[in-house]
């Protein structure tokens, strides 16, 4: 097979070995062939072919070209007049077929039978696939991010729509086929919901609750009420993204906070630690709490990575804090800044799973289960399966 390929005024002769297989397949070809035709009385003709291997150019005779071309099969990525009119002439036939672009520009072949719109272009789905993950390391996101990203393509089967989800000004809740990832079915069946007004929490709180719209708790909430959530019963809470696991946590941390005990609320990211700490600082400051913040950013920062100052958190009542950045502090014997708290709200418990950080979080438990034995810990998380 060989792959006729329109370079402006050049034309590059790729040949590529035999068919069998070659759908899909990227190929290196053999060497690389470079025609420059001329028009004559008797159409195109050769004027010029350079034989490329490696770094080695070889004028090489128009008539070994030809030679080629009358013993393989000729394929063009598109219509091409001049090239078919050359061909015609010698009674050369030829065929038409997708080729990956991005492939000829890397110095390979890969005819595809079902490829990726890309700027106008085909691609295939190897390319694709690092199309993606460029994107990934460009915009800074977790290498394992892609798994998801690879799954997506697949079922959209649409890389432009795809990568709109990397863009600043994208709304995910224009684009359901790509950011839906799970529904939950409401239930009409629900039977005696408890209302705010009947738990037994702090006044002050109460208000603060139904300021923010939290009238009557939803149906996670009122099974870990009903399984000891407020009684001191370690928790793991196991639900999906944006049922109110997080309030789960303030039903439990507030009114011991209130009494003088601190509430922890560790999550695994920065980003997540600094919404945490404004959104939990702009609604109990009301209260008279004091909240603080600390991501151990005493590490390393990465070029572009966001950078949050600790707060002082010996006179806080609320700590939200990394794992990375509370361990530190458990690990260097100054526990006793965090006194004894009532309550630890780990988000994320899943990350126990992680190659990296899963062991240092499991130390990290067990260090806050030795030095505070009495405190309430409630672990949260939207992806363990049968806990």
């Amino acid at each position: 097979m060989i792959v006729l390929n329109r370079k402006k005024r050049t034309i590059e002769l790729l040949p590529i070995g035999k068919a069998k297989g070659a759908l899909n397949s990227r190929r290196k070809p053999l060497f690389q062939g470079y025609i420059r035709l001329t028009r004559t009385a008797k159409g195109p003709r050769i004027k010029r072919f350079i034989i490329k291997k490696g770094k080695k150019e070889k004028p090489t005779p128009p008539s070994e070209a030809i030679k080629l071309l009358r013993k393989q099969l000729i394929f063009l990525p598109k219509k091409d007049d001049e090239i078919e009119e050359f061909l015609a002439s010698l009674n050369i036939k030829n065929r038409y077929a997708r080729v990956c672009n991005h492939c000829l520009l890397e110095g390979y072949v890969t005819i595809i039978t079902k490829g990726f719109k890309y700027h106008n272009q085909w691609i295939c789905k190897q390319c694709a696939d690092e199309v993606i993950k460029r994107e990934i390391k460009y915009n800074g996101m977790d290498k394992k991010t892609f798994k998801n990203f690879k799954r997506l393509l697949q079922r959209t089967q649409d890389l432009e729509k795809l990568l709109k989800v990397f863009e600043p000004r994208f709304d995910p809740l224009k684009e359901p086929s790509l950011t839906l990832f799970d529904k939950i079915i409401s239930s009409k069946d629900e039977k005696n919901p408890i209302s705010v007004d009947e738990l037994q929490i702090p006044k002050k709180f109460k208000s603060i609750l139904k300021m923010y719209g939290n009238r009557q708790l939803l149906p996670v909430q009122k099974l870990a009420i009903e399984e000891g959530l407020l009684k001191g019963e370690n928790l793991l809470i196991v639900s999906a993204t944006a049922s109110g696991k997080t309030l789960i946590g303030e039903l439990a941390g507030i009114p011991k906070a209130l009494k003088g005990k601190k509430f922890l609320f560790l999550t695994p990211l920065v980003a997540l630690a600094n919404q945490k700490y404004h959104d939990f600082k702009s609604k109990y400051s009301r209260m008279g709490l004091k909240t603080a913040i600390k991501v151990g950013m005493n590490r390393v920062k990465a070029r572009g990575e966001l950078v949050i100052p600790d707060t002082d958190i010996k006179g806080a009542d609320i700590i939200v804090g990394t794992y990375e950045g509370i361990d530190f502090i458990l690990r260097s014997d100054k526990s006793n800044i965090l006194k004894e708290p009532g309550v630890v709200v780990i988000d994320e418990i899943h990350t126990l799973d992680d190659e990296e950080r899963g062991s240092r979080l499991n130390g990290m438990i067990s260090r806050l289960k030795k030095i505070f034995p009495e405190a309430q810990i409630i672990a949260l998380s939207a992806t363990i399966d049968n806990p």
